[in-house]
């Protein structure tokens, strides 16, 4: 599969799970982890799988890849099975905020097929670190989408 890993960072905790997911999957398909600022020009056009993330911030009023999920129509992943997921703080989401969800909405708004639901990883502070584990829960969770979406596809 082709897989393009899009993520925004401010602290480099978010940067940090998409490379992990980015290692986890490198061993069985081809991977691109691309920070959002970079993503712009990206093309839909042979991708597989199209996770994207960010941090939450603001309760999820702050989207740090707002300009690349804008341009996702006009650059052909309407259709592309798709993934999103954050990097918050432990806690209710109601309390905490979750922008994987509204990564999630835009997502299916211009027609990517989400492939799992949204997911979080944990910071610490604001800054970061990442919570203990987080790193390799994010390894998990990447092979466990491709392992979905393989599964969704016609034999």
């Amino acid at each position: 599969m082709d897989i393009v890993i899009v993520y925004a960072s401010q602290y480099g905790n978010t940067e940090r799970i998409a490379r992990a997911m980015g290692s986890a999957l490198e061993p069985r398909h081809a991977v691109r982890v691309v920070a959002a600022a970079d993503a712009r020009g990206l093309s839909g056009a042979g991708v597989d799988l199209l996770m994207v993330g960010a941090p939450t911030q603001i309760h999820g009023l702050r989207l740090l890849v707002r300009s690349f999920l804008g341009g996702l129509k006009s650059h052909g992943f309407a259709g592309v099975p798709a993934a999103a997921f954050d990097t918050r703080f432990q806690g209710p989401k109601g309390r905490t905020g979750a922008v994987s969800d509204v990564i999630a909405k835009r997502l299916a708004a211009v027609g990517c097929r989400l492939v799992v639901p949204a997911e979080s990883f944990f910071v610490a502070d604001m800054e970061g670190p990442l919570v203990e584990g987080e790193e390799r829960r994010a390894w998990l969770w990447a092979q466990d989408v491709a392992e979905a979406l393989a599964e969704a596809q016609p034999a």
